[in-house]
């Protein structure tokens, strides 16, 4: 017979909570101990990022500048504090908290950035402070006509290197899915994300730069320098009124011939072949025209042609083409400083794009006088870019400014140079085929012969919508035009407000095309919400076409809805015509997969 179970006593009941209480009390006293523990290692790893950000801007400063000994020094403390960091958030009470269910992704994405950053301090970032001397815009700059090709050369390996590194640091943190961190670290993360990409783009621009431009410059070659004018725009950029010739002989540069590209234009023959494709996006004149050459957006295509043309009508055989516009010289000016004119004008960084896009057309009005301030401007301009004076690492920022609002255009007959370059912007090709990743386009001709596109401010803004679970994405854009004209434009010079192509002289016409992704359609079109589709498509991407009319002083606006091919589940490039402002330029779009 079992013995009956005793009933507690009070005081037994009171030791019962006492331990109770004494255990919670514990408890509760490791939890806060942990609390503040884990809090002051946040605030010290904060901290120490901190320190590490400003240890970075110390040394993009003295590689900037070539001074090495300062680059080892700044170098140091990041790595220095990138480590005590990434050491922090390595800890166990880290470890264990990246295991919970709500705060492990928090923490799994801060030790992923720290990790990342550290390995970029460690290894990316070495490379390019043992070459700090050599790494700057005096490499690039040329003196007395001549460009150390073998210098450009020698830094490529280093850079390649670091590279590598840095592109693998940028795939580990962009991977992070920062929409879903808490709002306190999702802004950092982001950062972190954007400051990774751009720099993993630079370093592999600067690997391509160390590559091709020896090739390019080793040896005799001859190129074609197009000047793009913005005022007259063109998918490209605008329309290509000036040419000169380029002569290199292993690094020495000078500048040959030059002439309009009025001279070669209404040619009575196809300059090459023409699909039914361009036919129907941009007319015959893409081939019988050197100044419509460029109403393709594909700048090999158009290079392609225009060399052609330059070939058959002055009999100059080129390897390539090398372009650039109006507002790439007053960034070049920057750095070069001011140059006086014939006519004892002077150009600057500050007046250059109104001089050369408006001015001009204003005070000479007879083409010929126009074609003659051209080519003293750009003889005088290069003159003292090849004589090497200025700021060399103003004048290398300024280029790249240039290029990362794809100003600057590259193309050369040399195969393996052409593949080097690949989709970089400076390549300016149109993304097509399996392999292009997602890409939507957005570029201008003008249809007046006309340069209104000086007044022109357009500004496009899209946004991924929807992802289907075949990866195929949504993506709704709005593009607004707004025209700065005078209301009287129609007493501007001819040479200004054009002989008035389908629409009043001192108002701008102009053909939009909004490209889809490869694979992909452009489902709806509106200009101010009246319905003007019009589909036609390009190397497997769709295309709608839209003609644009802004009358000085109106804005319009086209809105789009456009749908992607299968399986792109990616972030979109943005790629626009670059204009006089420099508000329309290649950017991201952010994935809704």
């Amino acid at each position: 017979m079992s013995k009956p179970r005793s009933t507690p006593t009070a005081a037994t009941r009171r030791r019962g909570l006492q331990v109770a209480l004494v255990a919670v009390g514990v408890l509760v006293v490791v939890g806060l101990g942990l609390a503040v523990y884990g809090y002051t290692q946040l605030s010290s790893a904060r901290d120490d990022i901190d320190v590490a950000t400003t240890s970075a801007s110390e040394l993009q400063s003295a590689l900037e500048s070539g001074d090495q000994p300062a680059a080892r020094r700044s170098l140091e403390q990041l790595q220095g504090s990138i480590g005590d960091a990434d050491s922090t958030l390595s800890g166990a009470i880290f470890s264990v908290a990246a295991k919970l269910p709500v705060a492990g992704k928090n923490v799994k994405a801060a030790r992923t950035v720290t990790s990342s950053l550290r390995t970029v301090a460690d290894d990316g970032l070495p490379p390019l402070v043992d070459i700090a001397d050599q790494f700057n815009g005096k490499t690039f700059n040329p003196a007395g006509g001549t460009i150390d090709v073998g210098a450009i050369a020698a830094i490529g390996p280093n850079v390649t290197t670091s590279a590598r590194v840095i592109d693998a640091a940028s795939a580990e943190v962009g991977a992070i899915d920062a929409s879903q961190l808490t709002g306190s670290l999702q802004g950092p993360v982001e950062d972190v994300q954007d400051k990774l990409s751009h720099a993993a783009t630079v370093a592999q621009r600067a690997t391509t730069a160390s590559s091709v431009v020896p090739q390019m410059l080793t040896g005799k070659h001859s190129y074609l320098l197009l000047f793009q004018n913005n005022a007259e725009i063109r998918a490209t950029g605008g329309l290509p009124g000036a040419y000169a010739v380029l002569d290199v002989d292993n690094g020495k540069i000078s500048l040959g011939p030059q002439g309009s590209g009025a001279s070669m234009g209404d040619l009575p023959y196809k300059a090459t072949p023409i699909s039914q494709e361009e036919t129907d996006l941009f007319d015959t004149k893409l081939v019988s025209d050197f100044r419509d050459a460029n109403f393709t957006p594909d700048f090999p295509r158009a290079a392609e042609i225009d060399t052609t043309i330059l070939a058959r009508e002055k009999g100059v055989d080129v390897d390539g083409v090398l372009s650039i516009d109006p507002v790439t010289l007053s960034y070049v000016l920057e750095g070069i400083g001011p140059i006086t004119l014939d006519d004892g004008s002077t150009l600057t960084a500050a007046n250059a794009v109104d001089v050369l896009l408006n001015g001009v057309y204003v005070n000479l009005p007879e083409a010929d006088a126009q074609d003659a301030f051209f080519a003293s401007a750009t003889e005088k301009i290069f003159d003292k870019v090849l004589a090497g004076q200025g700021d060399p690492t103003a004048l290398l920022k300024a280029l790249t400014r240039a290029a990362n609002e794809r100003r600057v255009q590259v193309w050369t007959k040399d195969a393996a140079i052409a593949d080097r370059l690949g989709s970089s912007a400076v390549a300016g090709r149109l993304p097509t085929g399996k392999d292009a990743a997602p890409a939507l386009g957005f570029y201008l001709n003008d249809a007046t012969g006309a340069k209104m596109q000086y007044y022109l401010d357009y500004d496009i803004d899209a946004t991924a919508t929807k992802c289907s679970a075949s990866g195929v994405q949504t993506y709704t854009t709005s593009t607004s035009f707004t025209s700065s004209a005078p209301a009287d434009s129609a007493q501007l010079p001819d040479s200004i407000k054009g002989p008035g192509f389908g629409a009043e002289p001192g108002s701008m016409l102009m053909n939009y095309y909004i490209y889809a992704p490869t694979g992909g359609t452009v489902t709806s079109a509106t200009i101010d919400g009246d319905d003007v589709s019009y589909p036609l498509s390009q190397d497997g991407r769709g295309v709608d076409l839209v003609t644009v009319q802004v009358d000085p002083g109106q804005t319009v606006t086209v809105k789009a809805t456009i749908v992607s091919g299968t399986g792109q589940r990616g972030p979109a490039k943005l790629l626009a015509t670059p204009s006089i402002k420099p508000g329309s330029k290649s950017t991201v779009v952010r994935s809704a997969c």
